[in-house]
């Protein structure tokens, strides 16, 4: 003889099929979100490595003679994919010995062509 709880003893396909379309959303979710993250970390890389390359080349010019060197642009001097340029001006009529030094890094990474500029007075 049957009882009534016999036949409720398992899971039905619509249930079955319910809980895998839940989990694979989620499992999709999770995945975007560990790619966005990744791209992330690939962006910040690339800008780390343009402002170390920016300060490498301000540092540079700090070790030059500043009265030796004429107002204009040098580069773009190429490392991997980014491309540094040194721009030197005198802004300033009434300080003839200052010099503005500023360094411009530009490369194309996960997000396009992006740039990232530092400047300083000598």
């Amino acid at each position: 003889m049957r009882t009534a709880s016999a036949g409720r003893a398992g899971f039905t396909l619509v249930e079955v099929l319910l809980a895998s379309v839940i989990l694979a959303i989620l499992i999709v979710g999770v995945g975007f979100f560990f790619g966005y993250l990744i791209d992330q970390s690939d962006v910040m890389d690339d800008k780390t490595r343009a402002l170390e390359l920016a300060r490498q080349g301000i540092e540079e010019m700090r070790t030059l003679d500043m009265n030796t060197i004429p107002d204009g642009t040098t580069g773009p001097v190429n490392f991997d994919k980014f491309d540094r340029y040194i721009t030197v001006s005198s802004p300033f009529p009434n300080l003839s010995k200052a010099r503005m030094v500023q360094c411009y890094v530009v490369w194309t990474g996960a997000n396009g062509t992006d740039s990232l500029s530092l400047s300083t007075v000598f």
